[in-house]
């Protein structure tokens, strides 16, 4: 899922509001966008702290979860 899923469901919220059959919908895609945002924070979080481990092996964990430890300094 990239960032354009999350634009695109914080869009279709912002075109639906105000029409009240679509009220519960529009919540729904704003949390859905919200917890996309979230979990997206978490697991960068997760692949900093494997990437930043001094053990030998941490790089490997991080390549076996496709995770690029250098994405940052690109």
């Amino acid at each position: 899922m990239s960032k354009d899923t999350v634009l695109e469901l914080r869009r279709l919220a912002d075109k639906m509001a105000g029409t009240t059959a679509v009220i519960v919908f529009n919540s729904t895609l704003r949390d859905a966008a919200d917890e996309i945002e979230r979990l997206r924070a978490e697991r960068d979080e997760a692949r900093r702290l494997i990437c930043d481990l001094s053990w030998e092996d941490s790089k490997e964990v991080a390549a076996q979860l496709g995770w690029d430890c250098f994405k940052e300094a690109q």
